[in-house]
Order: structure tokens, then C-alpha cells, then sequence
């Protein structure tokens, strides 16, 4: 039984990892096929699509909160008008380099290894879902690989840290504490350190600076966004926000039962983590990056799928901690626990993981796919749609053009625009039917956010020709819906 809780990392010569990565491989490229990608997953590739490099990097990206890796790895394919189904290959096939990453490299136990792949986060949120978050684990855990010989070879070290900031704001953050964390420890060194040295960790940690400067510069947050400026900087918040982020990325499901116990029992092991990694002296590397990114969570915004970026910060913490020798070299029952209850952590995951690919293939994960195809199917791109909802964005990638006059005031552009000139219209309120009457436009497709009701009204000289269902799941329940109502104009 000792031997499942021992692994140790080295190049991909086990026959049991191979197997592991193939089932991994087969299972993920099959869950991929039948995905019907949503919004978010469409907004990327629209943008690089419909913009220039420039425009994207000087205008667009700051509206989507994102430095632009992610869209710099689309740029080829989308520029060259591959199909939209390569969005989601591409996504695959990073997240499946994460995990041959963590099966070769990775020193955890053996059975949760095995699991790890499998996870919710890694397999389905970050893997099946084409987003920039697919690219955490890989840069994470290379991070992790230069992490011991970040002293002596630390340009290999802050490239990837580099890399890693350049995907979201969040990893920005995470990768502004992690070199802190390095800066600390460097600052210590410092008076043994030859020239040649110094003059080495100089270069790495302004390689560093340069990069935070352009992100920052790209980031700069735009006065007209539509989600306004409004922050909240309660300390009450910050602590409310932890307290669910935190177990939500360990053991905590929103959707099941006993949500209380849940929680003590994932701040159980949250706790049990720090005086782990403590041992080890690496408690800060874990605590700083994490209360930056919990302080993003508390003063601006949090979703649910942002604690997976908490889940591969967990990971990342406890590959390092197992890498390295506790201060005191007798092993305590803490030392035994601890792979014991990654085990468990990783085996929940893989639970969740089952329970939403099982859904994403009993219902669509967004009805944006059949209601392309039935706009497609029926010749209806030439007629008149009016489009309402920020959600109709998923159907755009399907068509070459903007299929919605009244998107973007008739621009080329399909993506959705974050800014207050947007003047495409959200919901189905009372504004929205004046300016459908006034139109008079031959369909209607009303997507499903900013609805007033559960049910869809349907205005007077309209009538529902069809409903196109699709639920965004959230580990075993669902977060929200992802349907469509195509409505066609009553002639007099």
C-alpha cells in the first residue's frame, strides 16, 4: 500500500503512465468532439479573427482583462480561417502537454498521478473548454520543474513566470508572488553571489520588469468598460471571498449537499497544506501568490471557474513541497497524511469530472451550435436577425460574416464589444420591444442572459419557431443556461 504514495518523477518510461496518458488522450478528444463550445470560448477567437495584431493588442484586449497570449497561440489558425472546431483542438492539445508534463515530471504519489488528469479542472474546465486557462497548468508546472535551479540557471526560471503572467490577470498576479518569493530569497544570497551571478538574476528579474510593464500597459483598464470601475476594498470581503474560493478549488461542489461540512473539511486541508509546505519553508510561495490572486477575487470579480486557477496554484505548491526535504528529517504522521489527502482531493475531482462530461454528452453545453445550424439549414442568414444578448456572440465564429444587423451597428465585427458604445441590446425589457417593433426585423434570437423571467416573452407580430437548449454545467449541477429563442416576424 506504501508504494501507491510514492512517485518519482523522471522521463515517461512507465508503462502505467503511458497507459494513463493514453486513456487521458482518448477520453478528452472524444468529450472535445461533442462540446459545443459557448460565448466565452467564442470571443477569442472572434477578436483575432476580426481585428488587426494591432487593434487587438492597443484597443481590444484591455476590454477583456486578458495580456493576449491566448490569442497570440490562435492567431495563425484563426487568421488563416481554420475551422472553428480548431479552437477547441488547440486547447486540447495544450492541456494534454500540461498533463504529459505532470505524469513524466511530476513528483506525486503514484495514485494521484494516476487521477490527476482525470481531474475536473484539468480535464473538463481547462481542457474540453477552449479557454485561456488551458495554458496555466503547462507554464505552472514548468515554473515548477526551474523552480530548484532557479539560482543557478534563472533566465530558465523567470521565462515561464514570464509566459505564465502573459495569460490572464490572475496569473499575473500569481506570477508577480512567485517572484517575489524568488526576490526574497535572491536578497538573502545576495553577498555570495559572484558578478557573473548577479549580472545573471539582473537580467532574468528585468526580463521580468519589461514584461510586467507591456502587460500592464495592455491591461490599462478603459474608462467606458461596461462593467464600470467599481471595486470593493472590504477586508470583510476578502475573508468571505476565501472562505468559499478556497474550498471550492479543494473539496467544496456549490451544486451538492452539506455545503457547510464541505467547507471545514477543504479548510481542514487547507490548513494542513500551510503547516505542511511550512516544514518545508515554502509556506510564503503558496501563501502570497494565493493572497493576491484571492484579493483580484474580493476587490473586482470571481466565477466559479477562476478557482481552478486556485486548485493549479495548490498543485504547483505541493509539486515544490514534495521535491524538497522538511526542515526536521523525521517523518511525522502530517508527512503521511498529506499525499493521502492529495489523493482524495484529486479522486473528488475526478468524480466531478465524470459527472459534467456525462452531462455535456446527455444535453449541449450551449444551444449556439443547433441554432447556427438551423440558421444555416434554412437560408436564414439573409434575412433580416435582430439579435439580443451577449451570449449570441457564440453563434457568430459558424459564419463568415455578421449574421445580425444589428450587431455593432452593421460592423464586420462579430465579436461582442465590452465597451458602453455597444449599443446591441441585453435581454427582452421594454427598451429591447420598442426598438424590435420599430425594426420590424424578420427573426428574432434572444439569448439567455438578462432575461427578466424564466420565461421568454414573445413580443406582438412574433411568434417562436424554435428553442435552441444548452446549460453551462458546474461540476454536478448547472451554473446557468446557455439557450436560444428564434422568434419569426408574423406578416400582416
Amino acid at each position: 500500500m506504501d508504494q501507491a504514495f510514492h512517485s518519482k518523477p523522471g522521463i515517461l518510461n512507465s508503462k502505467l503512465h503511458i497507459l494513463v496518458f493514453a486513456a487521458y488522450a482518448v477520453t478528452l478528444t472524444i468529450t472535445v468532439v461533442n462540446h459545443e463550445p459557448w460565448m466565452d470560448e467564442a470571443q477569442a477567437w472572434l477578436l483575432v479573427q476580426d481585428t488587426t495584431p494591432g487593434e487587438l493588442f492597443a484597443k481590444y484586449l484591455r476590454y477583456e482583462g486578458s495580456p493576449g497570449l491566448w490569442h497570440l497561440v490562435l492567431l495563425v489558425p484563426a487568421k488563416l480561417d481554420l475551422p472553428y472546431f480548431t479552437l477547441n483542438l488547440i486547447a486540447a492539445a495544450i492541456s494534454a502537454l500540461g498533463v504529459w508534463v505532470f505524469l513524466s515530471r511530476a513528483p506525486f504519489p503514484l495514485f494521484a498521478k494516476i487521477l490527476f488528469p482525470f481531474s475536473y479542472f484539468v480535464f473538463y474546465q481547462y481542457g474540453v473548454v477552449a479557454r485561456s486557462y488551458c495554458l496555466i497548468s503547462v507554464l505552472l508546472f514548468w515554473v515548477a520543474i526551474q523552480f530548484k535551479t532557479k539560482n543557478e540557471r534563472p533566465l530558465q526560471f523567470v521565462l515561464p513566470v514570464c509566459l505564465l503572467a502573459a495569460v490572464s490577470v490572475h496569473t499575473f498576479l500569481l506570477a508577480g508572488g512567485i517572484i517575489a518569493v524568488h526576490l526574497f530569497d535572491l536578497l538573502r544570497d545576495w553577498p555570495r553571489l559572484n558578478v557573473i551571478e548577479k549580472k545573471a538574476h539582473g537580467l532574468a528579474l528585468a526580463l521580468f520588469a519589461v514584461t510586467s510593464l507591456v502587460i500592464v500597459v495592455i491591461l490599462a483598464p478603459p474608462s467606458d468598460h461596461f462593467f464600470g470601475q467599481e471595486n470593493n476594498w472590504s477586508l470583510v470581503q476578502f475573508f468571505n471571498v476565501a472562505s468559499w474560493a478556497i474550498p471550492a478549488s479543494l473539496l467544496l461542489n456549490e451544486a451538492g449537499s452539506f455545503i457547510d461540512i464541505q467547507r471545514v473539511i477543504s479548510l481542514a486541508i487547507f490548513l494542513v497544506t500551510i503547516w505542511w509546505l511550512k516544514r518545508r519553508n515554502l509556506m510564503l510561495l503558496y501563501l502570497l501568490p494565493l493572497t493576491l490572486l484571492l484579493a483580484l477575487f474580493s476587490v473586482k470579480y470571481r466565477n466559479f471557474w477562476h478557482d481552478g486557477i486556485t486548485f493549479l496554484l495548490w498543485v504547483f505548491a505541493l509539486w515544490i513541497g514534495f521535491e524538497r526535504r522538511p526542515v526536521t528529517p523525521n517523518k511525522t504522521l502530517l508527512d503521511r497524511a498529506v499525499p493521502i489527502l492529495v489523493t482524495l482531493v484529486f479522486g473528488v475531482h475526478v468524480f466531478w469530472a465524470f459527472y459534467i462530461v456525462r452531462n455535456d454528452f446527455l444535453h449541449s453545453y450551449s444551444g449556439s451550435r443547433e441554432a447556427a445550424e438551423y440558421i444555416k439549414q434554412h437560408g436564414l442568414e439573409n434575412q433580416s436577425i435582430f439579435a439580443t444578448g451577449w451570449k449570441t456572440a457564440a453563434v457568430q465564429p459558424y459564419f463568415d460574416q455578421n449574421v445580425f444587423y444589428n450587431y455593432n451597428d452593421g460592423a464586420p465585427r462579430r465579436f461582442w464589444d465590452w465597451s458602453m458604445w455597444n449599443r446591441t441590446p441585453l435581454g427582452m425589457g421594454s427598451s429591447v420591444r420598442e426598438q424590435m417593433h420599430a425594426d420590424r426585423p424578420d427573426l428574432v434570437l434572444i439569448a439567455s442572459d438578462h432575461l427578466e423571467s424564466p420565461e421568454t416573452p414573445i413580443p406582438e407580430g412574433y411568434r417562436l419557431e424554435q428553442v435552441f437548449v444548452g446549460y453551462l454545467f458546474w461540476k454536478t449541477g448547472i451554473f446557468e443556461f446557455n439557450t436560444y429563442w428564434l422568434l419569426r416576424r408574423i406578416d400582416d
